[in-house]
């Protein structure tokens, strides 16, 4: 493995790392601001219409107080009596009216909810009574809005009125109703809405008097960007006016102004949050790519030296072969042991770098949902690529260390290599096709003995290889039998391969004609993880090659004779499938009805998790460890529908005992998930004996949302 390999797989993960945290951190911050807009227009919405039915109740007090005034009779006191107790009846069971009066022509008390006969008072000097005395000739004044009256004698609390005038068929003026409104009945209900600690609510007249507001007496003033006019559209969103969110609207029928207005510190403070958030993610990915690259580096460090050693050894005098003999065994140990820790090394690194890899794959997967415009999706689309090219780096890290390792499991049965064969050639067709190459399969009836799910991604890494180099011409795939097995050839007409260089390609991160590092061209692992994979198998490769005129690649199998009645092969899933395409399936709602439980002791991860799963429709029940979920499973008298766990959990529980004890305390067989960043044999055999699915950390989002669905499907949709 080269220095400078090293130095350029580090450098480009880093840049990786910054451009998407640097890109993730800025869409966070736009979509906040307009989920915030939004927020508030639908505040100012709600407003709206609590107002609304608060003023059209007392005008309704008004329009049968002036009704009654038309038919009463005032010679008759009884009469009197009986308008007014049904004036008080009425504003007792309306708590934003403080009370209900009315005024004759000249603007003196006739009538009060209060008492009666009430006490006599001129009030021709209100604003009220001077709006309708004023009024002479053209049209009648219609409901008027009164200014604020701050509590007084005989007035708890303060308030504003409304009023309308009754005239006859001339238009005389012949008495004022007036209905008085409690600001404090709209202060306290929006005290008790909880719109946020720096919220600032109001009340304003069209004239830009304030009529309520909360907090109390917080001086709100009248906005001057924000405030309606008569051209906006009616559901239009808050705009950012200072330091402040502020939306407005203007009461439909009645001359009031609502306003919500809230600081744009406090609606940011979440997004600092998350922003920090991320920033301690990418730090600790580089972190961890950091010390992978410092030990592989010294892995690489201490190889060039046991050369050295050997290259100095052979050097040496007859007489001291014996000595040297013994230094190059211990060089060789020394060797073995440093290449050990290195598989260690990438094996627990990779691993912990799935884990934030993850919950970085969701927050972008839901930031480019909510992407608004398309130069944010198309920036998006790029993060994403680069997100999924060092997904695959890591992928191809971890397969290695772990064949390195000696966990990858393995199991060996007999199965006919047509399917296997017919299916590679359809994934790839389509780019051959593209290319203007001709791809064709041989057809065979061989059944061989191996383990598809491991022969799998060995044949088909050698015919994408055998497409991506091949220029003009085809590629042919056939199986020849020699001996008791049988050779699968993949040639091709491609630029082929110097002799110098048919030993080395089967090394790590070497790649032929890419001495640049073109991240588009792959990491060169691939034919390194053929390699160990076939030894694995007990399958030899062989490549042979002609430069200008292509190369053959051979893998032979073990061949048996095909059963009496065959039986159809399932060809395995594709452990590296092509990144998943943006359909309406992924689209909000597929999994509506479906609540998912999920248990994750990594707040960012869970937050991720359930933000995700909210989107597509799901109820989600989240919680740290298994003992919480079963809290919440029994305060809520709801089973799940699925569970969505980690492996890793606190307190001495892992997930797969945590899914077990929950279904027994259950009494049904709830369908689960594990999703882990760590894979083992064992852990492979022991999900399957349990009826549990694995998904590997970080899995497509995507990916996350089919497999539950596909795992929900014949649940009841319950809301």
């Amino acid at each position: 493995m080269q220095r400078a390999h090293l130095v350029a797989a580090f450098l480009t993960f880093a840049a990786l790392c910054v451009g998407v945290s640097a890109l993730s951190v800025s869409r966070d911050r736009h979509v906040t601001l307009e989920q915030a807009r939004r927020e508030f227009a639908a505040t100012a919405h709600l407003l709206d219409e609590h107002a609304s039915r608060a003023i059209e109740a007392g005008d309704a007090q008004l329009r049968m107080l002036l009704d009654a005034l038309e038919r009463w009779d005032r010679r008759d006191p009884a009469e009197g009596r009986r308008i007014q107790a049904a004036m008080h009846a009425r504003a007792e069971r309306l708590p934003q009216v403080g009370g209900v009066w009315a005024l004759d022509a000249r603007g003196r008390l006739l009538l009060d909810s209060a008492e009666h006969p009430p006490p006599p008072r001129d009030l021709s000097e209100r604003d009220y009574a001077q709006a309708h005395l004023g009024v002479n000739q053209g049209p009648p004044l219609g409901l008027h809005v009164g200014s604020h009256l701050p509590a007084g004698p005989g007035i708890s609390q303060g308030r504003f009125t409304i009023s309308r005038a009754l005239r006859d068929e001339e238009g005389i003026l012949q008495a004022i109703a007036v209905a008085g409104i409690r600001n404090t009945y709209f202060s306290q209900m929006y005290g008790e809405a909880g719109w946020g600690e720096g919220a600032r609510l109001a009340l304003f007249t069209s004239a830009k008097e304030k009529l309520a507001e909360w907090p109390p007496n917080s001086a709100v003033e009248p906005p001057t960007t924000a405030w309606p006019q008569p051209w906006d559209p009616p559901d239009g969103p808050a705009i950012i006016e200072g330091t402040q969110i502020t939306a407005a609207r203007m009461l439909t029928g009645f001359p009031i102004v609502v306003v919500a207005s809230r600081p744009l510190a406090e609606v940011l403070a979440p997004w600092r949050e998350r922003a920090l958030w991320t920033t301690a993610v990418s730090g600790g990915i580089l972190t961890g790519a950091l010390v992978l690259f410092v030990f592989a580096l010294a892995g690489a460090r201490r190889e060039d030296a046991v050369r050295a050693e050997l290259l100095r050894a052979n050097q040496s005098l007859d007489e001291r072969v014996r000595q040297r003999t013994a230094d190059l065994e211990k060089a060789l140990r020394s060797a073995e042991m440093a290449s050990l820790a290195k598989m260690k090394v990438l094996a627990t690194v990779s691993h912990d770098l799935r884990q934030p890899l993850q919950g970085l794959a969701a927050f972008h997967e839901l930031l480019l949902k909510e992407a608004p415009n398309p130069t944010l999706q198309q920036l998006g689309a790029m993060a994403s690529a680069s997100l999924q090219a060092g997904q695959r780096l890591l992928d191809d890290l971890l397969t290695l260390s772990r064949l390195e390792a000696g966990v990858v499991p393995v199991e060996i049965s007999a199965f006919p290599l047509a399917p296997l064969l017919d299916q590679l050639a359809a994934e790839l067709r389509t780019e051959a096709e593209s290319k203007g190459l001709r791809l064709t399969v041989m057809p065979t009836k061989a059944w061989v003995r191996s383990d598809p799910a491991r022969l799998q991604p060995i044949l088909r890494n050698l015919l994408s290889n055998a497409v991506k180099y091949t220029a003009r011409g085809g590629v042919i795939v056939g199986a020849r039998p020699r001996g008791d097995g049988l050779r699968v050839e993949i040639w091709d007409s491609g630029q082929g391969i110097a002799a110098a260089e048919l030993g080395t390609i089967w090394e790590e991160f070497y790649q032929i004609g890419n001495p640049a590092r073109d991240g588009s061209r792959g990491a060169g692992l691939g034919l390194s993880i053929v390699e160990r994979t076939a030894r694995l198998l007990g399958h030899p490769l062989e490549v042979r090659s002609r430069v200008g005129r292509g190369s053959v690649f051979t893998v032979t199998l073990p061949r048996v004779p095909p059963p009496a009645a065959p039986a159809p092969m399932a060809v395995p899933r594709s452990a590296d499938p092509a990144p998943p395409v943006r359909t309406a399936e992924s689209s909000p709602g597929r999994l509506a009805g479906r609540r998912v439980l999920v248990v994750e002791d990594d707040p960012l991860q869970r937050s991720s998790l359930t933000l995700l799963l909210e989107q597509a429709g799901a109820g989600v029940m989240a919680a740290e460890s298994f003992d919480s979920a079963l809290a919440a499973a029994q305060a809520t008298l709801q089973a799940p529908s699925v569970i969505l766990s980690d492996y890793r959990l606190p307190g001495g529980t892992d997930g797969l005992s945590g899914i077990q004890t929950l279904r027994g305390v259950l009494g049904r067989e709830v369908p689960a998930i594990l999703l882990t960043g760590e894979l083992s044999a064992d852990l492979v055999r022991a999900a399957k004996d349990a009826g549990c699915l694995v998904l590997t950390k970080p899995a497509a989002p995507n990916r996350i949302l089919s497999t539950l669905a596909e795992l929900t499907a014949g649940a009841d949709a319950a809301a």
